[in-house]
Order: C-alpha cells, then sequence, then structure tokens
C-alpha cells in the first residue's frame, strides 16, 4: 500500500468502524452516564438536520419578516445545503487534527451561536452568513456523531447503534416540517433558531463531560486546501447564480453570466487539480467505475427530485391552497410511518435480490407518486387534505427503500478504504443535489405558470356565456369594473400556479421513469451469502450516512 493510501485510511479512521472499539481510557461509562451521552449525541444529530426539514415550511414566514421577495426562500436553504456538503471532506482531516470530541464540541457551540446569528438578525446577509455556518459546522458533526455513539457499545449492541441512530437522522426530515411550522404558527419562526441556541450548547456540555478522556492522539494529515477552496469558490458561484437567475432574467445579465463562467472555470480546474494531487481532497477516479458513476449520479438526481418536489410542494400548499405552516407540514408526516420500518426492511432483503432491480421498482413507484400528486383536484375542498395525505404513505415507502440499494450499487466491487471514500462523495453529491433541487423546480413551477396564466387570459371572452355568468356574480357580489377585473385575474392566477405545480411533479414522474431504466446500464449487482455480523453493520453505518438529508 502507498504512503498517500496508508495517510487516507488513518485519516478516515476516526469517522469510520476502524476505529470504533478504540478507547484512550479504560473507563466504562455507568448506566445514567451511557443514557445522557446517547441523549447528547443523537439530539446534537437531530438539530443538525431539524434545520432542513423544519424550515422548508417556515420559509415564508422568514421572507415576510426579512421584507424580502418570496423567491428568497430557497436561497435560505441551498447555502445551508452548500456548506453542509463542504464540511463532509473537511471532517476527516479535522477530527485527526484536533481530536474527535474536541471537534464535536466546538462545532455545536458555534452552531448555537449561528443559530443565534439568525434569531436576532433583520438584514438578508447576516441571515445566510449564519445559516452558512449552521450548515457547515453542522455537517462536520454528522459523522461524528456516529462514531462516537457507536464506539461506546458493545460489539454485539452495535447494530442496535446504528439503527437508534438512524432513528434519529430520519426523524427531523419526516417531523420537521410539522413541527417548524407549528413553532411559526404559534410561538415565530424566529423561535425555530432561538430553540436552536440552548439544545446545542447542553449536547456539546455533555459529549464533553462524558468522553473528555476518549480522545485519540492527534495526527498531523494532509489536506487539500487548494482542491478545496477551488471547490468552494465554484460552488458559491453557480449556487449564486442560479438562485438569482429567475429574478436577474438569467444570461440578460451581465453579473451572472460572468459568475457562472468564473464558476464553471473553477470547477473544471477543481477536476484537473484533484485527479493530479497525490492527497486529493475528493477521490474523483471513482468515476472511473460504472457502478459509483450510475449510482452517484442516479442518487444525487432522485434525492433533487424528492426533496425540490417537498419543497415546492410546501410553499405552494400554503400560498394556493391557503394551508397553515403547520397543516402544510402534517402532509408530510405519513412519511413517518413507513419511511424508516421499509429502510429497515429494504436492508434485510438487498442482498437477496439484484440491486438493479430494487432500484428501479423504487425509481417506478416515485414516479407513480409524482403522477397521483399531479392529479390533486386543488378546487375540490374535500380533498384538499385528504388526497395529499395518502400519497405521502407512498412516499414514504419509497424514501424508505431509495438509499439502501443505490449505496449498495455504488459501492459493488470497492475495497472498504474506497467504501469509505466513495459515501464521501455520493454524500456530497446528494446534498448538492438538495441545494440545487428548490432553485430548479422553482424554475420549472413559475414557468408552467407563466405559460398557463397567458393561455388563460387569451381564452378568456366576453362572448362566452359562462364568463358572462362570471361577471354577473361578481357584481352581484359588488364588485364592479376594475375590481371584477382585479378578481378574475386573481382567480387565474391560482388557477395557472395548480397547473403549473401539476406539470412540475409529471416532469418529476417522467425523469423517475428515466432513471428507472438507465440504472439497467450498470453492472449486475446479484444476490450475496450471508455477511458476518461485523461486516453487517459496518455497511449499515455507512447506508445510514447515506440518508442523512
Amino acid at each position: 500500500m502507498a504512503v498517500t493510501d496508508k495517510n487516507v485510511r488513518t485519516a478516515w479512521a476516526t469517522l469510520t468502524h476502524d476505529s470504533l472499539n478504540a478507547h484512550s481510557s479504560k473507563r466504562t461509562l455507568s448506566g445514567v452516564q451511557f443514557f445522557f451521552l446517547n441523549f447528547g449525541l443523537l439530539m446534537g444529530n437531530i438539530l443538525v438536520l431539524f434545520n432542513t426539514g423544519a424550515f422548508a415550511s417556515v420559509s415564508l414566514h422568514a421572507t415576510g419578516d426579512l421584507g424580502i421577495s418570496p423567491s428568497h426562500a430557497g436561497w435560505m436553504q441551498t447555502y445551508y445545503f452548500i456548506s453542509l456538503a463542504l464540511a463532509l471532506p473537511v471532517s476527516a482531516w479535522l477530527a485527526a487534527a484536533v481530536g474527535e470530541v474536541r471537534l464535536y464540541w466546538t462545532a455545536m457551540i458555534v452552531m448555537a451561536l449561528a443559530s443565534l446569528l439568525c434569531a436576532v438578525t433583520s438584514d438578508l446577509f447576516w441571515f445566510l452568513s449564519g445559516r452558512a455556518l449552521q450548515g457547515f459546522f453542522g455537517g462536520l458533526t454528522i459523522p461524528l456523531s456516529q462514531t462516537l455513539l457507536i464506539r461506546e457499545y458493545p460489539e454485539s449492541s452495535k447494530s442496535f447503534a446504528v439503527s437508534l441512530w438512524s432513528i434519529a437522522a430520519l426523524s427531523p426530515f419526516t417531523l420537521g416540517p410539522a413541527a417548524g411550522g407549528w413553532i411559526a404558527d404559534h410561538l415565530g419562526w424566529r423561535w425555530l433558531f432561538y430553540l436552536n441556541g440552548p439544545l446545542p450548547l447542553l449536547a456539546a456540555a455533555l459529549v464533553w463531560a462524558l468522553l473528555f478522556d476518549r480522545q485519540l492522539p492527534q495526527r498531523k494529515m494532509p489536506f487539500d486546501g487548494v482542491g478545496f477552496l477551488l471547490l468552494a469558490a465554484a460552488l458559491v458561484c453557480l449556487q449564486t447564480a442560479l438562485n438569482q437567475g429567475q429574478d436577474a432574467d438569467w444570461y440578460n445579465s451581465v453579473q451572472l453570466v460572468v459568475m457562472t463562467l468564473a464558476g464553471l472555470l473553477m470547477l473544471a480546474y477543481f477536476i484537473i487539480w484533484e485527479l493530479a494531487e497525490r492527497s486529493p481532497l475528493l477521490d474523483l477516479r471513482l468515476f472511473a467505475r460504472r457502478n459509483f458513476a450510475i449510482g452517484s449520479i442516479m442518487l444525487s438526481v432522485s434525492f433533487m427530485l424528492m426533496y425540490g418536489l417537498l419543497s415546492v410542494l410546501l410553499v405552494r400548499l400554503q400560498v394556493v391552497s391557503g394551508y397553515t405552516s403547520f397543516l402544510a407540514g402534517s402532509v408530510l408526516l405519513p412519511l413517518v410511518f413507513l419511511a424508516k420500518p421499509m429502510a429497515s426492511v429494504m436492508h434485510r432483503i438487498v442482498h437477496r435480490f439484484d440491486a438493479r432491480l430494487l432500484v428501479s421498482v423504487n425509481m417506478l413507484l416515485f414516479a407513480v407518486y409524482c403522477d397521483w400528486i399531479s392529479r390533486y383536484d386543488f378546487f375540490g375542498r374535500g380533498g384538499w387534505f385528504s388526497q395529499p395525505l395518502w400519497a405521502q404513505v407512498l412516499e414514504g415507502f419509497c424514501l424508505g427503500g431509495l438509499f439502501v440499494p443505490l449505496t449498495t450499487l455504488f459501492l459493488f466491487d470497492l475495497t472498504p478504504r474506497r467504501q469509505t471514500q466513495a459515501v464521501e462523495l455520493g454524500g456530497m453529491l446528494r446534498v448538492l443535489g438538495g441545494s440545487v433541487a428548490s432553485p430548479l423546480l422553482g424554475v420549472c413551477w413559475e414557468r408552467r405558470t407563466a405559460f398557463h396564466q397567458s393561455r388563460l387570459i387569451e381564452s378568456f371572452s366576453l362572448h362566452d356565456g359562462s364568463n358572462l355568468e362570471t361577471i354577473a356574480r361578481l357584481n352581484a357580489a359588488g364588485l364592479h369594473d376594475q375590481l371584477a377585473v382585479a378578481k378574475l385575474a386573481a382567480v387565474a392566477g391560482q388557477h395557472a400556479a395548480i397547473l403549473g405545480l401539476d406539470d412540475t411533479f409529471r416532469l418529476a414522474a417522467w425523469l423517475f421513469v428515466g432513471l428507472a431504466a438507465a440504472v439497467w446500464l450498470a453492472h449486475p449487482v446479484g444476490p450475496k451469502p450471508a455477511v458476518l455480523p461485523k461486516d453487517d453493520s459496518r455497511q449499515a453505518a455507512l447506508e445510514d450516512l447515506m440518508e442523512e438529508p
């Protein structure tokens, strides 16, 4: 093994299961101490992920209070995702340099301060800065919390620890929108960030008090600083251009054109640099393997569609259909009932089937879900809540079956060291898919809404008997002349928004069908013999890292 390979493996040992049994002390935690350690680590992980799901349902409250356009709501999520993605390749190096426990409590403290900044500021720049700090320092703790938790469990109970951590990781994504909506409706949206202040401090205090003597020796590992700066600059430029595109009219804005070209050039230089670097930030050579290339791209695109559609749906339910934030978030509660149970079932059966078949069936079910959503009867008031509620049961089934077979697909035929690197790169691509989700699908929805609105206006005629009857009813209600026209325009806008939403989901349905066909280009990943409990626990932990929203 080359020296570089040894360095990489040593760096990742702190964040994987190569060192889960390595203690720097023989001290064993008592029952009460062990409970509080679980509580602190799981609460910290929940808080990091809670900022993705919960904020999606309160973004309109935030934009209104800050006095900015609703189109800026996506900015508040995308920069969080970008920062979260950039934290993933840095976690291993920082953990080796400063120590796992020290890095964990430091990251929690900074996250708490960033949350307070978001809670008190009324300026968009400082709010986005707080969100970016939340994402970066929260992202540092995701692999750390899993490793620190599992390491304290005996070998016979590590699988239980993985399951416990996985449940905590998935809950904020399913329960978060409803909880965030309730907070926004009853306490005010800023309380979402006020609560993020003391709770991370509590998590940091518990972990430091219980694991202060668990520090592994600090090591100086090579770090690709140039690659990190190139990647960060490229992502910020491209994400900013995507965020501002709809408002600035895309290529008609010189600033956006320059920013896009700069981002693409830096991204190209980053790829060249990484391929020539002895200790790269990301192992891009993994894309030479067909299964990894297909699996990771499919994971990123499918998560982009899933998260983007949920974000668009949450906002449109409030804007178009008059839902409160809590009611809109409650539509997603059925995800809880099937997402994690289905993931557990999938983990047990994935080795008995060709992973391509499981992925293809899952993508087709996602397509059925999107087609179902596109047929909402928004004008039939009896179906306003029941239709989306039942559709989310199907999506919970699909969500639970998404990550396990795709992770199995792109980890196929990789060594343990390269599996860890593949999870890091694949997880980063998935998070980046979430960062572009809301702007891309939001643009699709707005363009289709404008199209349908123009068609509705063109088809309106005073010589049509039904239109004359509508105007007569408006006049009878006290709306005359310009008021009647304004009311008709508002109704047409609402109708166009619904049709645009339907078109967005239909487009996503066809894209999922395309993904269901594309997976068959990968090499077969057929049934495998039963694995050892230790290897099964490691595989489950890698899969759970991929499930992190």
